[in-house]
């Protein structure tokens, strides 16, 4: 979902830079998806069923002790965007019969958020299967618990299985930007709990902003233990409460 807006602001962006140069639009598109399919049949040759492609040693690696489809689903929309039919279609069944969460394993919260949750939605979003919401649904429930703390920051690490969370110091990426995604499940799901979870977070990461209106690369989901002091500048390795 982040890369679909990211691609349309660069599109737009050279084309107002360089509005005198004819754009060679079938060209240029055609040499994105010859791109896109080398990695991609790289990707099934020597990674398939794991989460990314190692490319130097054509071996795979996976993000934690389990796969979790990471490149299928975050590319899934770009396949349907491309016209690629058949190797989306045979990628979604794939997806649905093997990507399962019901997994006893500790995940990062954000990364899985913009990948995996995003991948499903945007994938959802572009072909109306069911069974890709119902995906994305079950994993932001299993994603909630990382907002159950005193600070409505979320924590940075969750277990799908049992909802543990761990990781109290975090940075305004992994606590502000999840809006795009939860806000979007919230909308499709008509389950409002998604949406006002990760606006709590944004407007508390946004409550954290220095007097000239920055914000620290480090905060923490636990609460101030005392008055919360002015910050005028921020080193970069500090990781403290609710000072800004």
């Amino acid at each position: 979902m982040r890369k679909l807006i990211i691609v349309l602001l660069l599109i737009s962006s050279a084309a107002t830079a360089y509005p005198q140069q004819p754009v060679q639009k079938r060209r240029l598109a055609a040499e994105v998806k010859a791109e896109f399919l080398h990695a991609w049949r790289g990707y099934k040759k020597y990674a398939w069923g794991h989460d990314d492609l190692k490319p130097l040693t054509k071996t795979y690696h996976d993000w934690y002790s389990e796969p979790l489809l990471m490149t299928p689903v975050d590319a899934l929309d770009t396949m349907l965007l491309m016209g690629m039919k058949d190797e989306a279609t045979s990628t979604k069944n794939y997806i649905i019969k093997n990507l399962k969460f019901d997994k006893d394993i500790y995940v990062q919260n954000f990364e899985i958020t913009i990948r995996l949750l995003g991948g499903l939605l945007s994938a959802y979003q572009l072909t109306g299967d069911e069974r890709l919401l119902s995906l994305a649904d079950d994993l932001g429930t299993r994603l909630l618990p990382v907002f159950n703390s005193p600070t409505g920051l979320p924590y940075r690490y969750v277990n799908l299985r049992t909802g543990k969370i761990r990781g109290e110091v975090t940075n305004p990426a992994e606590t502000g930007t999840l809006l795009i995604e939860f806000g979007t499940l919230s909308k499709l799901t008509n389950k409002p709990v998604f949406y006002e979870k990760a606006k709590r977070a944004l407007v508390e990461t946004y409550l954290r902003r220095s007097p000239i209106g920055l914000i620290g690369t480090g905060s923490t989901s636990k609460p101030a233990s005392g008055p919360t002091p002015t910050v005028t500048s921020v080193p970069r390795s500090i990781a403290t409460t609710n000072t800004f």
